[in-house]
């Protein structure tokens, strides 16, 4: 029988190989800053298709995915949701805002989902129940590193503090509370840089 100690052992290193991979989306700012807006909108596409081709094969059974979450087993995977909302924020948000929501995803939710893993009650999306928080700790490191992203990313951005502020507070509502849409969760891999790119762009625009 496992020990407290070793269920969280394997709980943090399953997290850190999830996040792992969560990081590739760091590929993202990268391309628009290298390559522009619209290059890496369209490499950002077929990722997309190249995903959702590998997550029918999954869905059927015909795969396996090993970093795919228990509860994700018979529905569509996180992964996707990631490459949906990486490809909605460079086409919805100016690039320096787009670049921005995206190190919120990357960065930020590596952070909180690794705080999650030593805390209990973390998995806010796993019930049907409507506004459902994360404990404090993981909503203030959340947002914590989201400024710190944040104030460490405007020598490239340009953002002015009451921008990307705004845009940790999205990034954080987004992680830290279960929005339920018709008795499922919406996934904040998706929410988490549409609603840090809305919310700079409306203080943008109301700056």
């Amino acid at each position: 029988m496992c020990t407290v100690s070793e269920q969280w052992r394997y709980k943090l290193v399953k997290e850190i190989r999830r996040k792992c991979i969560h990081l590739t989306g760091l590929s993202v700012p990268v391309g628009i800053l290298v390559f522009g807006r619209a290059f890496t909108a369209v490499m950002i596409g077929l990722a997309l298709l190249i995903a959702l081709l590998l997550e029918a094969g999954r869905l059927k059974g015909r795969i396996r995915l090993p970093e795919v979450r228990d509860q994700e087993e018979e529905k569509v995977a996180g992964y996707i949701y990631y490459i949906v909302g990486s490809l909605l924020t460079v086409v919805l948000f100016s690039p320096m805002i787009a670049l921005t929501s995206m190190l919120f995803l990357s960065l930020g939710d590596t952070v909180s989902g690794l705080v999650g893993s030593a805390l209990e009650n973390s998995n806010v999306r796993g019930r049907n129940e409507k506004w459902r928080i994360k404990p404090w700790p993981i909503v203030s490191v959340m947002f914590l590193a989201c400024i710190l992203i944040g104030y460490l990313s405007t020598s490239l951005t340009k953002l002015p503090v009451g921008v990307y502020f705004a845009g940790a507070v999205g990034a954080t509502v987004a992680d830290s509370v279960a929005i339920i849409v018709r008795h499922r969760g919406l996934d904040d891999n998706l929410t988490i840089p549409l609603f840090a790119g809305a919310l700079m762009s409306a203080a943008a625009l109301a700056g």
